[in-house]
């Protein structure tokens, strides 16, 4: 037996209150010494010390409701499956190419013994190598795989064996837990190639991007083993506009600029103050962007020192300090060049590919729980409020002809 709020079952221990209050009322009565029968009722005084039981059904009665009380406010859940049924199986397979011909063999074996598959969509469809599941990109949604798990068509959660086979996705992350049926066996891949990775155009035919190991890298190739997306994100020099109040500050912030330039081989374009008929791609500055400028749909990324408030747009990043030595750790730890290239990784989205997780990582994600039909649950909860109403029936009636 298993119960869906466990920790009702404390409510359990309340049946010492009836007891208690069992006892407190043989003792409420007060002894009036009287001499005339003082010897008359010492005899039966002295065998009748210590706690007597009287009522002992009705205590009984009272007792058992609190206990089967508690137990129904648990929500009890019975398996009454028979133990040695046999468990059919259905599979779930991620919409891609690359897991359809990674596991062919296991797909092709369950359709030949006439198992269920079906694809992991919103809706559920069943799996056939011509429909268009196997055509899709392979993008692994968690929420829609959830979705598709809720809405698998199973008359009997607990004689099923779900098969999954998915891409390792760091995706999957993304969200606390997924559920799946108690028997589960997960099949997943490692995509090896992985998706095409954006990158910057750098100095001497350089490419900017984020390798393996998460490191920004400026090189000409990007390796056996990593793809670049056709296309770079952005093309030629970054135009940049340093506009501060202060002198320090913009010599601080251009030096900065200009190590982040000569490590990465970046080319940037800086300008003290803006140049009419011009479109900046950074603006790095201590006061707020226009306001009449929509900076939630524009492309250009807007560093804001010395102001503490919260950004309104992901293209606005406020530092709360001013970017001095004297005013910023970061500065005085020489840590901003570094800070400066992260807000850059993260505006044009260099950093969107992420590693596979573990193997360990991967399982905790999938949470393996019995779900019982509401038919089930209904009628054992039924059960048990008639068996209390029964008992306090008869409780009432002791306790009425008993006086007690």
């Amino acid at each position: 037996m298993t119960f869906v709020e466990p920790s009702i079952l404390w409510g359990a221990l309340a049946v010492a209150i009836p007891i208690a209050i069992h006892f407190w009322h043989q003792k409420r009565g007060t002894l009036l010494p009287w001499a005339a029968t003082q010897w008359l009722t010492e005899k039966n005084q002295q065998q009748s010390r210590g706690l007597r039981l009287d009522n002992v059904p009705l205590l009984i009665l009272r007792c058992l409701l609190l206990l089967l009380l508690a137990v129904l406010l648990a929500q009890p859940l019975l398996n009454w499956s028979p133990k040695d049924t046999t468990r059919q199986r259905i599979h779930l397979v991620q919409p891609s190419a690359l897991v359809t011909a990674n596991f062919r063999f296991e797909l092709d074996e369950a359709a030949r013994k006439g198992e269920r598959i079906y694809w992991a969509n919103e809706t559920p469809e069943p799996y056939s190598e011509t429909s268009n599941g196997a055509n899709q990109a392979g993008d692994l949604n968690p929420l829609r795989l959830q979705t598709a798990l809720d809405k698998l068509p199973v008359s009997d959660v607990d004689n099923t064996e779900l098969h999954l086979y998915v891409v390792n996705d760091p995706s999957l992350a993304d969200v606390p837990a997924i559920t799946v049926p108690a028997h589960f066996r997960l099949h997943s891949l490692i995509d090896s190639a992985g998706r095409p990775r954006p990158f910057l155009t750098a100095n001497s035919g350089k490419r900017l991007f984020v390798d393996r190991n998460g490191q920004l890298t400026s090189a000409t190739t990007s390796g056996p083993d990593l793809t670049l997306q056709p296309n770079p994100v952005h093309s030629g020099p970054l135009r940049v506009l340093t506009a501060y109040k202060t002198t320090p500050e913009r010599q601080t912030v251009r030096a900065a600029l200009a190590a982040l330039a000569q490590v990465y081989d970046l080319p940037l374009a800086v300008d003290d103050q803006p140049v009419a008929n011009v479109t900046y791609d950074w603006v790095l500055t201590d006061q707020l962007p226009p306001a009449s400028q929509p900076t939630s749909a524009s492309k250009t990324l807007y560093t804001v020192s010395g102001i503490d408030q919260t950004p309104t747009s992901t293209n606005v990043v406020f530092t709360g300090e001013s970017l001095t030595p004297q005013t910023s750790e970061r500065v005085a730890g020489g840590q901003l060049p570094e800070w400066l290239g992260e807000q850059l990784v993260q505006h044009y989205g260099l950093l969107t590919s992420r590693e596979p997780l573990d193997l360990q990582a991967l399982n905790a994600r999938f949470v393996p729980t019995t779900r019982h039909t509401t038919t089930h649950q209904a009628a054992v909860q039924n059960t048990l409020f008639l068996l209390i109403l029964i008992l306090l029936i008869v409780e009432r009636g002791l306790a009425l002809t008993k006086n007690a």
